[in-house]
C-alpha cells in the first residue's frame, strides 16, 4: 500500500463503526500514520476497553480528530443524537479534504433515518459528498475481488437511493449518457483498462421481450446503445441484457477460475437493487462503495449500521479493511 493521507469517519457512533475502524487498523499491513479518524476518542475508547480481546488497534496510537458528543452513547442504540454526531464526522473530513489535508475519505456506515431525526435530509453520504464538494457528475460503484478467484467485481448503478416507481421517470438517454462516460473514465483512469467491455442491463423482464414486456428498450434505451457504440469504438457495449441472465457470468466467475476468462470489466445496473443485490450475495463481505466523479477518492464498507449486533465484538471488519485498501490503492 502506498502512503496516501486518508480521513476515516466513525459513522453512526452506536453502530458497528467503532469497532470495525478498530479491527481494521489493528491489520499491520495499514499505515496508520498516515490515517486520522474523525469520530470522538471516548466512544474509541470504550470500543477499546469493550473489543480488546478481538483484536483491535489501541485508540491512543491513532491520529483522531475529536468532535465532542451532545449526549451519551450506548451500543445498539441509535438516536437523533447519534445521527448528528456522524454527519458532524462527515461534514469535517469533508472540509479538511476539500482543503488539501487528505487525498480519500473512508466513511462507515451511518443511519439514514437518524440523520433525518437529526435535520439533515439527504439520502445518504454519497448525496452530501457530491453536495459539498460541488460535483453534479459523480456516481454510486461498487468494487469487490472474489476471494475465490481474485476476479474483481465491478458494478454502477445508473439511479440510486429513489423509490422504484421513480427509476423509469429519472432514467433518460442524457442520464444514461453520463452515468457511461464516468464509468469509462474510471476503468481507465483508476483501473488501466482503457478499452474496456461494460455489460449493460436492460429495465424490463428479458429487456422488454421485443416490447412485450415494457417499451424502454425499445423507445430508448437499444437506440440509446446503438450511439454509444459510434461514440466509444474503443469500448465494448454489451445489452441490453435482460436483468436475470445479466449477473450468471459474474457469478461463475466469482466462484470458478475457469469461468473469469471472457467476462466483461464492468456492470451497469439501471437501479438500486438490480446492481446490489448480485454484488451483496457474491460479496457482502468483500464489496465497497466508491463514490467516483469527486475531486477526491470517497470508499466505505457495503454494509449498514448492524446495531443488532454493535457491542458484542463479533462485526467483521473486513469489507472496512478493503474500503480502506483501495483508497490508498486509488488515491496512488
Amino acid at each position: 500500500m502506498t502512503a496516501a493521507r486518508l480521513a476515516l469517519t466513525l459513522g453512526d457512533p452506536a453502530g458497528i463503526g467503532p469497532e470495525i475502524i478498530l479491527k481494521a487498523l489493528a491489520d499491520p499491513t495499514i499505515p496508520t500514520d498516515n490515517i486520522t479518524i474523525f469520530g470522538s476518542r471516548p466512544v474509541l475508547d470504550r470500543a477499546y476497553q469493550d473489543f480488546h480481546s478481538a483484536g483491535v488497534a489501541n485508540p491512543a496510537q491513532l491520529q483522531i480528530r475529536d468532535l465532542p458528543l451532545t449526549a451519551p452513547v450506548a451500543w445498539g442504540q441509535g438516536s437523533a443524537a447519534t445521527g448528528a454526531a456522524s454527519f458532524a464526522y462527515l461534514q469535517a473530513a469533508i472540509q479538511a479534504t476539500l482543503a488539501g489535508e487528505f487525498q480519500g475519505i473512508v466513511t462507515a456506515p451511518i443511519a439514514k433515518s437518524l440523520w433525518q431525526a437529526a435535520g439533515h435530509d439527504y439520502p445518504g453520504q454519497t448525496e452530501v459528498l457530491a453536495l459539498q464538494s460541488q460535483s453534479p457528475d459523480y456516481g454510486m460503484l461498487f468494487v469487490a475481488r472474489s476471494p475465490h478467484t481474485e476476479w474483481q467485481l465491478i458494478t454502477l448503478l445508473a439511479t440510486t437511493h429513489i423509490p422504484l416507481q421513480q427509476v423509469p421517470i429519472q432514467l433518460t438517454p442524457a442520464l444514461m449518457s453520463q452515468k457511461l462516460g464516468l464509468l469509462i473514465r474510471t476503468l481507465a483512469e483508476r483501473f488501466d483498462r482503457p478499452e474496456p467491455t461494460i455489460a449493460i442491463a436492460g429495465l424490463n423482464p428479458h429487456s422488454g421481450e421485443e416490447g412485450k414486456l415494457g417499451t424502454e428498450e425499445q423507445d430508448w434505451l437499444i437506440p440509446w446503445l446503438a450511439e454509444q457504440r459510434q461514440r466509444y469504438p474503443r469500448v465494448t457495449l454489451l445489452g441490453p441484457v435482460p436483468p436475470d441472465t445479466l449477473w450468471v457470468k459474474p457469478g461463475q466467475a466469482w466462484f470458478q477460475t475457469a469461468q473469469t476468462a471472457g467476462v466483461a470489466d464492468a456492470y451497469l445496473a439501471l437501479y438500486h437493487d438490480q446492481g446490489l443485490i448480485p454484488v451483496k450475495l457474491m460479496g457482502f463481505e468483500q464489496a465497497i462503495n466508491t463514490t467516483i466523479g469527486l475531486p477526491f477518492i470517497r470508499t466505505s464498507p457495503d454494509h449498514g449500521t448492524a446495531f443488532d449486533i454493535a457491542g458484542r465484538g463479533i462485526a467483521n471488519a473486513q469489507s472496512m479493511k478493503a474500503a480502506i485498501q483501495l483508497a490508498a490503492q486509488l488515491s496512488s
